[in-house]
């Protein structure tokens, strides 16, 4: 992802969430919705930290427990293809109003290189289009640099409740 135009706020200790939120130049509302989706137990249990997200690009780190890595030292792909929607829908996030929601209806995901055991990876997400109904956007997880994995995503933009 070429152009990075989210915040970069101050990091906070080693191994906790990448961000402190209330460094994010962000509506009160979207930083709650940033918490619930590191509040989910999958995400916690995976150790995602969020680096940024603004703008329509957000930035995740995650280094792989041990028990997602195969006997061959290798992150097994399909957990990629699991933590990609992150960083998709946080780059949307910005572009959703308050009380909107978005769920994917669609993901196409290529594996460009395996990943090994003991690496950080960094997820990439940015938002192509909002429409009023329809929202598309690619994620990427790299190593070192190097995309092993890329992502279409495309959400279906929910309207608030009632």
């Amino acid at each position: 992802m070429a152009e990075q135009r989210g915040v970069r706020p101050r990091r906070t200790a080693p191994g906790r969430q990448g961000v402190k939120l209330d460094d994010l130049s962000i509506e009160p509302w979207q930083r709650n919705r940033v918490r619930e989706v590191f509040a989910n137990p999958f995400y916690e249990w995976l150790g995602l930290r969020l680096e940024s997200v603004g703008g329509g690009v957000s930035q995740v780190r995650f280094n792989p427990r041990e028990e997602l890595i195969s006997g061959h030292n290798m992150l097994d792909g399909s957990v990629l293809n699991a933590v990609l929607e992150v960083p998709s829908f946080l780059a949307l996030l910005c572009e959703l109003r308050d009380g909107e929601n978005a769920v994917t209806n669609d993901i196409f995901v290529q594996q460009l290189r395996p990943v090994s055991g003991g690496t950080e990876i960094l997820l990439e997400g940015r938002l192509n289009r909002r429409g009023r109904t329809m929202a598309w956007t690619e994620a990427q997880a790299s190593v070192d640099g190097k995309v092993c994995a890329l992502a279409r995503i495309t959400k279906t933009v929910l309207p608030p409740p009632g």
